[in-house]
């Protein structure tokens, strides 16, 4: 029977460190708190979703396209089996305060003599506003939907650059929204 050198000795060392290291590491244990949601995405959830009662899933989708048209918003896509839309419309984002600083921004680098000034090009431009919104039936009764909508925006600067991406969080604006689909549900009743 042959003896096992040195160098393999210390590699079957090795190769029981890695093991031990390997299997230590699994035995790792997850915080409790990772994987709860924080407080703030239950109440973004509890804003961006309504119960609404109508007929079918079909007339809160022919109520939204109405109000979202009303809106100025382009519908980009219908899924209609799924009860999604999306929609979307490009506004200004131009900001008179914005521009004001840049431009005193640029003046002062003109008068001191400084190349490259050029301050204005990053001035917001454009904003590209992305609403989507999806409809389930509610588990609470057959005329009930839960409708949820999530708007994101980008704002590009003059360049076209993306300056800033964001989700809207504004109370106001989903409870408007809301308003005007009840509103519209409730004229398309009345035509019925």
């Amino acid at each position: 029977m042959r003896r096992a050198t040195s160098g393999q000795r210390r590699l079957g060392e090795g190769f029981s460190l890695l093991v031990v290291a390997v299997l230590g590491g699994c035995a790792t244990t997850i915080p409790e708190a990772a994987l709860r949601l924080p407080e703030s995405t239950l109440d973004l959830r509890s804003m961006q979703t309504r119960t609404l009662d109508a007929s079918s899933e079909n007339d809160i989708l022919a109520a939204t396209i109405a109000v979202l048209q009303d809106m100025e918003f382009s519908i980009d896509r219908i899924e209609k089996p799924l009860g999604v839309i999306t929609a979307s419309k490009i506004t200004d984002a131009d900001s008179t305060g914005e521009k004001t600083g840049l431009f005193f921004l640029d003046m002062l680098c003109a008068i001191s003599g400084g190349g490259g000034c050029d301050a204005m090009s990053t001035a917001q431009d454009d904003q590209q506003i992305t609403l989507t919104m999806v409809v389930l039936p509610s588990l609470s009764g057959s005329d009930e939907y839960k409708v949820r909508i999530t708007i994101q925006r980008v704002i590009y600067d003059k360049m076209d650059r993306i300056k800033v991406l964001e989700r809207i969080d504004s109370a106001e604006t989903y409870q408007q929204i809301f308003d005007n689909l009840r509103k519209s549900l409730f004229i398309q009743a009345g035509k019925e």
